[in-house]
């Protein structure tokens, strides 16, 4: 299922760019996280808490008030885009069960996904892309620089182990959140050392978003630390520790051990 759906994802993200504008199609996407969480609850992988949903959608709010000064609709775009959002929200969370639930390693699940996803791509590049590069003469320019493909495959796979650690470290949805936080800051760095223009509406946009996502980690990592908070005040303690250099402490010992005696003597006395 993740190949399939992988595929699905990396065939469908490319038709939206044809039919809406880069901001529209950035606010369309702002709304995977709440895919995302629709999808862990009923595959039943994750349950997460009303926090943690607040923050999403807070988040993917900002990330529409800082997309939306340019909007130019079409439904076909518009469907296409849903549907590749869906399938890259189920991709992650089938990959967050895999890693996770499964306990698969991150070289492993690559292993297993890898081959899998091109039997999936393979007939849409042979029937479509390929006719279309040969006509273009886009094969030449892999003798013309060699090494610029040799350098995008391997960032890909480095994208794909980093993408697979990270989703087994923490969760799906902490990856896609952590994207569109690295993207909003990348603005606001921008516009505040580089001299980049931006529009108050996206400034609080952006502003927005990284505050969502501080929220949203300090609940993940809140909800981390309960666990472990619950099992310690949960642990029953039958003796009280006494300092040593407590006089009492020998007081009660010689009382205690005074009393056991006494229950010995009485249990002799009946037999």
């Amino acid at each position: 299922r993740h190949p399939a759906v992988t595929a699905l994802a990396l065939v469908l993200g490319q038709y939206p760019y044809f039919y809406l504008t880069v901001a529209f199609i950035q606010m369309l996407k702002a709304f995977s996280p709440a895919y995302m969480i629709c999808f862990l609850f009923c595959l039943g992988v994750e349950r997460p808490s009303n926090r943690v949903i607040r923050c999403v959608l807070g988040l993917s709010v900002c990330t529409c008030i800082a997309s939306a000064g340019e909007v130019n609709f079409s439904l076909i775009g518009v469907l296409f885009m849903t549907m590749a959002s869906c399938s890259d929200a189920l991709r992650l969370v089938i990959a967050q069960k895999l890693l996770k639930n499964q306990k698969m390693g991150s070289f492993e699940a690559l292993v297993y996904t890898a081959p899998a996803c091109l039997f999936f791509m393979a007939p849409v590049a042979l029937f479509k892309e390929i006719p279309a590069a040969r006509k273009a003469g886009s094969f030449a320019l892999v003798s013309e620089v060699p090494l610029l493909f040799v350098a995008s495959a391997f960032s890909g796979f480095v994208v794909n182990v980093a993408s697979f650690l990270l989703v087994k470290r923490t969760s799906s949805v902490s990856l896609k959140l952590i994207t569109m936080a690295r993207n909003g800051g990348l603005v606001l760095a921008s516009a505040l050392f580089f001299g980049e223009t931006i529009t108050a509406l996206e400034g609080i946009g952006y502003a927005g978003l990284l505050l969502f996502f501080a929220l949203y980690t300090v609940a993940k990592n809140q909800e981390a630390a309960a666990p472990k908070e619950h099992v310690s005040s949960a642990v029953p303690t039958d003796t009280e520790a006494v300092p040593l250099n407590d006089p009492s402490g020998f007081d009660r010992c010689d009382s205690m051990t005074d009393t056991s005696s006494e229950m010995g003597r009485d249990s002799l006395e009946k037999a």
